[in-house]
C-alpha cells in the first residue's frame, strides 16, 4: 500500500504541527477548566467515545474496504489506542497529584524520549545539530517554568504525580514512532477512527472500576460542552493533523514541536486569563523556536 500522505510538502506539515500544538494547548486549559467537576478516566474516556462516534459515518467506506487487513493488526490497534489516549488520560490524572511546574518539566523531555524510542526501533539517529535543537527548546521551557529564577528550579521535589507523567511522554514517543509502522498507509480518517476506538476500549475497564469504586462521572452541560470540544477540537482535528505530520516529516521532528506547548499555554494565558507578559516568557520562547529550528532544519546530506 502507498502512504496516503506522502505527497504533502513538509513545509506544510510543519504549519500543521505549529497549528496542532496551539489546539492541544487549548485542550489543556478545557480540561484544567472541569478538573474539578468530572472524573480524570470519565471524561478521558467520553472524548474518545465520542470522537470515535463522530467518525463513523466517514471511516465506514475504508473500514470495509480494509477489513481482512486490520484483522491482523487487532493488537496494533489496541496498543495505539492505548499510547494515544492512555497518554493523554495520564496527563489528566498526574495534575491532580503534581504540580503544573512538574507536568511542563516532565513534558519538556518528550522530544528526547522519542528520539531514544526512534532510535531503538528504527535506528533512527540524531545529528549533532538536532541534539543541541532539542536541548535549547528544553533551556527555553525551563526558562519559562523557572522564571529565571534559579531558587525556583532548587525548590522543586517530584511525587507520584511525575510518574504518571513520565509514562504519558514514553507513551506518546511510542506512538508517534510506531503509528506509520503500522496502520499508517490506511489514511488520515480510518488511523484516527481505528485509534480513537481502540482508545475508548482500552480505558472502558479503568474507566468502569473508577466509576464503580472511585468517583462516578457527572455530565452538566458544563462537563457535556468540554467533552465536544475535546473530542472535536484537540482530538479529531489536532491529532489527526499530527498523524498526518508524522508521516511527513519523521516522529523526531515532529516531536520537536510539542515544546511549543508551554509557549502558546503562556500566549494563551496572557491573551485569555489577563496575566502578564514577561521577559521569561520572549526568551523562553525565542530558545523553542531555536531550538525547533536546528531539529527540523535538513540534514548536511540530504
Amino acid at each position: 500500500m502507498t502512504n496516503s500522505v506522502s505527497s504533502i510538502p513538509k513545509q506544510s506539515a510543519y504549519v500543521m504541527l505549529v497549528a496542532v500544538m496551539l489546539l492541544w494547548s487549548s485542550g489543556i486549559i478545557v480540561a484544567r477548566s472541569v478538573h474539578e467537576l468530572v472524573a480524570p478516566i470519565g471524561f478521558s474516556f467520553w472524548r474518545w467515545v465520542v470522537a470515535a462516534l463522530i467518525l463513523i459515518p466517514f471511516a465506514w467506506p475504508r473500514l470495509k474496504i480494509h477489513l481482512s487487513f486490520l484483522r491482523t493488526q487487532l493488537l496494533h490497534i489496541a496498543l495505539l489506542g492505548l499510547f494515544i489516549a492512555g497518554g493523554s488520560t495520564m496527563i489528566i490524572v498526574a495534575v491532580r497529584y503534581t504540580t503544573a511546574t512538574n507536568v511542563a518539566l516532565v513534558s519538556a523531555t518528550q522530544p528526547l524520549t522519542t528520539a531514544l524510542v526512534a532510535w531503538f526501533i528504527l535506528r533512527e539517529r540524531l545529528s549533532a545539530r538536532q541534539l543541541i535543537g532539542i536541548a535549547a527548546a528544553t533551556v527555553g521551557i525551563v526558562a519559562m517554568i523557572a522564571r529565571l529564577d534559579v531558587e525556583i528550579l532548587q525548590s522543586l521535589s517530584f511525587n507520584p504525580g511525575d510518574s504518571g507523567m513520565l509514562l504519558s511522554v514514553s507513551f506518546y514517543a511510542l506512538y508517534a514512532v510506531n503509528l506509520h509502522r503500522w496502520i499508517g498507509q490506511l489514511g488520515p480518517v480510518l488511523v484516527m477512527f481505528l485509534t480513537a476506538s481502540g482508545g475508548a476500549i482500552v480505558l472502558l475497564p479503568f474507566y468502569l472500576v473508577e466509576a464503580t469504586l472511585f468517583e462516578q462521572t457527572t455530565l452538566s452541560w458544563t462537563v457535556v460542552g468540554a467533552v465536544l470540544y475535546m473530542a472535536i477540537v484537540p482530538t479529531l482535528i489536532a491529532t489527526t493533523m499530527w498523524n498526518i505530520s508524522v508521516g511527513v516529516v519523521g516522529p523526531n521532528r515532529a516531536t520537536a514541536f510539542t515544546n511549543l506547548l508551554p509557549v502558546f499555554g503562556a500566549a494563551l494565558a496572557v491573551t485569555l486569563l489577563g496575566e502578564s507578559l514577561q521577559a521569561y516568557h520572549i526568551i523562553g520562547g525565542l530558545l523553542v523556536c531555536i531550538g525547533i529550528n536546528l531539529v527540523i532544519r535538513p540534514k548536511p546530506d540530504n
